[in-house]
C-alpha cells in the first residue's frame, strides 16, 4: 500500500496534477491523488470535501471554448424541435392555441384598457423599465455579473454572464426571424390586431423586448436556487412586457410570445450548457483498469 502511494505521488508530481479531496478510502481508483494526500496529511479535509471545493473556470468570454459553446447552443436551439416527444408537441399546440385565442378575443380589449389608464408618471416609469429588455440595460447587467465573477472567483456569476449572452443572442435571432415572417402591424398603426402581412415588413410579433427580458430572467433564475432571485428576475421581465403594451408598441400576444421564446431558450440553455461544460472540462484525469495507472486529458 505504501509503495502504491509513493508511485502515485511521483506520477502526479511529474504530470503537475493538482490534488483533489478523497471521498473515501475505497475510491482511490477514481481519485488516487486525493487519497494519498488526505492520508498523508492528518489535518486535511475529510470525506465530502471535494463537493465543497470551489469550481474554477468556466471558459473565458473571448475564447475558442466559448465560441464552440455558442455554436453548439445555436445548433441545439435550431434542431431542438426535431427531438421533441409527444408531450412537448402537445404543449406546443396548447401554447399556440392560447396565442390564437388571445389574438382573436383579448388583444384589442387589453390594448384599449392599457391606453385608457395611461398617465405621464406611468409613461415615465414604463419607458425606463422597458430598457431592461434591450442591450442598453441587459449588456451592462451581464458585464456586471462577469466582473463580479472575476473579482470574487465566482463560477456561478461568470456562467450567468456567459449563458445570458448566449440566450440573448440566440433568442433575439429567433424573434427577428418570426418578426420578418409574420409581418404583423403594431397596435399604434391603427390597423387592428388581425392585420398580418407575411414578409410585409411590419414587425410587431413577437416582442423583442419581452424576448430579451425573459431570456435574462430565465438564465439568472436557472443559476441561483433562490425563490427571491427568481421572483425578482421574472417580475422585472414581466414589467418589461407590460411596458410594451402600455407604450402601445405591442399587442398582449406579442409580449406573451416573446416571453415564451426568451424564457424557454434561456431555461434550456442553462441545462444544456451545464452538461456541455461537464463533458468539455479541461481537466486531467487519473485512473486505473486494475492493472496499470492511466493519465488522460478530457476536452
Amino acid at each position: 500500500m505504501r509503495l502504491r502511494k509513493l508511485l502515485l505521488v511521483a506520477v502526479c508530481s511529474v504530470c503537475n496534477v493538482a490534488p483533489a479531496a478523497s471521498v473515501s478510502d475505497d475510491t482511490w481508483l477514481l481519485d488516487p491523488v486525493g487519497v494519498v494526500l488526505a492520508e498523508a496529511d492528518p489535518t486535511s479535509p475529510g470525506p465530502g470535501a471535494a463537493n465543497a471545493a470551489k469550481k474554477t473556470g468556466p471558459e473565458g468570454w473571448i475564447s475558442v471554448d466559448y465560441a464552440k459553446l455558442l455554436w453548439d447552443d445555436t445548433k441545439e436551439t435550431a434542431t431542438g424541435p426535431l427531438h421533441w416527444d409527444a408531450d412537448e408537441w402537445r404543449n406546443f399546440g396548447l401554447i399556440t392555441g392560447g396565442l390564437a385565442i388571445s389574438v382573436a378575443f383579448l388583444d384589442k380589449p387589453i390594448r384599449d384598457a392599457a391606453q385608457r389608464s395611461r398617465s405621464s408618471s406611468a409613461d415615465d416609469f414604463f419607458r425606463n423599465i422597458e430598457k431592461f429588455g434591450t442591450k442598453q440595460y441587459g449588456l451592462p447587467v451581464l458585464i456586471g455579473f462577469y466582473g463580479v465573477g472575476l473579482a470574487a472567483d465566482d463560477y456561478n456569476a461568470k456562467t450567468v454572464a456567459l449563458d445570458g449572452f448566449s440566450a440573448s443572442v440566440i433568442s433575439s435571432l429567433t424573434t427577428s426571424i418570426f418578426k420578418g415572417i409574420s409581418g404583423r402591424a403594431r397596435p399604434n398603426s391603427g390597423l387592428g390586431p388581425h392585420h398580418w402581412n407575411l414578409f410585409g415588413g411590419d414587425q410587431s410579433f413577437p416582442s423583442g423586448h419581452a424576448t430579451g427580458a425573459f431570456a435574462f430572467a430565465s438564465v439568472i433564475a436557472g443559476h441561483y436556487d433562490s425563490p427571491w432571485v427568481a421572483t425578482t428576475a421574472y417580475t422585472i421581465a414581466s414589467l418589461v412586457g407590460v411596458a410594451r403594451i402600455e407604450q402601445d408598441a405591442h399587442w398582449a400576444s406579442d409580449v406573451v410570445a416573446g416571453g415564451l421564446i426568451g424564457g424557454l431558450i434561456g431555461h434550456h440553455l442553462v441545462q444544456f450548457n451545464e452538461t456541455w461544460r461537464e463533458n468539455h472540462e479541461l481537466a486531467p484525469e487519473i485512473g486505473t483498469d486494475g492493472r496499470e495507472l492511466t493519465f488522460s486529458w478530457k476536452f
